[in-house]
């Protein structure tokens, strides 16, 4: 029988969509968890003690979540992330696999030798614990003889980096952080508010030119689509209204404000999140399915986008997540895009901007980092960033 684990009883109460207090709430609990048949023998007093567990840590208040609690949603994220991923979340959330894998990821260690070294376990079991991590792609092979290895910041993995609070230095020393004026120009922020609306439509389909969005932004006709202007428009108005609040943190009910401006008489029921079926053309990533998972992912996205860490760095990693989660029916990409000028505009920095004819390699960055590593991805943003702004700022 499958031991009954804290994170087990924490995701079958988010389940749960009644859920009583005291005996008759620990009851339905049972009841609910022997429909596993791993859990069809549980003693009520091993529920009980996990129970405790959870309510001395506060994920839980009497037998709800503690939804006040960033921790608790920090962990559902990556609980429900893995479960989509076909990942066992107990076996990657032992103690010595979390030893292991914070070696390789804060310290950027290499080399088998090292991380027995550093965590004190022996080779073998440095061994069976980097199967565990190679086998759920938080690791990658770069060489095998010698054997070298490299923690991977993912889709999944960053749910687990940030449930874990590990340091992110390890991932910012592997990307290459440039220098970008900061915006203290008004030409400069006039240039990176038609380029970003240039660059964020176009990358979604929208055929018109840099000199199209120039003219719609004076009032002047262009040859475009009433849907082609309307969504220029609309990118045009959201990255205005950032500057007046970009010093605000990001939140939920801001995502969801600034998609109903995005979208605005374009999709029906814009700046709500949809839990239908949804795809990225051409791709294979599997999008979120339920609300939970979105709540809980956005959460914890919400949680992480409040880190001290290079702005470059981390809007580029917001970006990613927030596209990965897929939560709205479409616009997603643009919101991702605007995620991304939210972090650097709070640091001082133009908007995200890039070569949308380079669109193709932004999407095969976005889909390796979800198989892989996003630090492409990563590096990508930041020197795209970089020669946009520096093409702007000698235009």
């Amino acid at each position: 029988m499958k031991t009954l684990s804290k994170y087990d009883v924490l995701f079958y109460l988010s389940q749960m969509e009644n859920k009583d207090a005291g005996k008759t709430g620990r009851k339905r609990l049972m009841r609910y968890l022997r429909r596993n048949i791993s859990f069809d023998n549980l003693s009520d007093r091993t529920v009980c003690e996990i129970l405790r567990v959870l309510k001395r840590d506060k994920y839980i208040v009497d037998m709800e979540i503690n939804r006040e609690n960033k921790k608790v949603m920090d962990c559902l994220a990556f609980l429900y992330w893995a479960r989509m991923k076909g990942v066992d979340y107990n076996e990657v959330l032992d103690e010595k696999v979390i030893c292991v894998f914070r070696e390789l990821f804060e310290n950027n260690a290499v080399e088998l030798g090292d991380v027995a070294k550093k965590t004190r376990f022996s080779r073998p079991t440095v061994s069976k614990y980097m199967r565990v991590l190679t086998e759920n792609k938080f690791v990658s092979v770069v060489k095998k003889k010698p054997l070298l290895l490299r923690a991977n910041l993912n889709d999944l993995t960053f749910f687990y980096v940030n449930f874990m609070d590990f340091r992110m230095d390890g991932f910012e020393r592997q990307v290459e952080v440039s220098s970008v004026l900061k915006n203290h120009l008004k030409k400069l922020v006039n240039a990176s508010i038609v380029m970003h609306v240039y660059s964020t439509t176009v990358t979604e389909g929208n055929t018109a030119t840099e000199n199209d969005v120039a003219q719609i932004f004076g009032d002047f006709p262009v040859k475009l689509t009433p849907r082609e202007v309307t969504e220029i428009l609309n990118a045009m108005r959201a990255a205005q209204e950032l500057f007046s609040m970009c010093e605000t943190d990001i939140s939920v009910s801001e995502i969801k404000r600034m998609h109903g401006i995005m979208m605005n008489n374009i999709i029906d029921k814009p700046g709500e999140f949809y839990y239908g079926s949804k795809r990225i053309a051409g791709f294979e990533t599997k999008l979120l399915p339920s609300s939970k998972e979105i709540e809980f992912a956005i959460a914890a996205l919400v949680n992480f986008s409040g880190k001290k860490m290079n702005a470059q760095v981390l809007g580029a990693i917001v970006h990613f997540i927030f596209v990965s989660i897929h939560p709205f029916a479409d616009g997603n990409g643009r919101i991702g895009r605007l995620l991304h000028s939210w972090v650097l505009l709070k640091a001082g920095l133009p908007l995200f901007v890039f070569d949308p004819h380079k669109r193709n390699e932004y999407f095969v960055c976005l889909e390796y980092g979800r198989s892989e590593s996003m630090d492409e991805f990563v590096n990508f943003c930041i020197m795209e960033h970089r020669s946009s702004i520096e093409r702007l700022v000698k235009g």
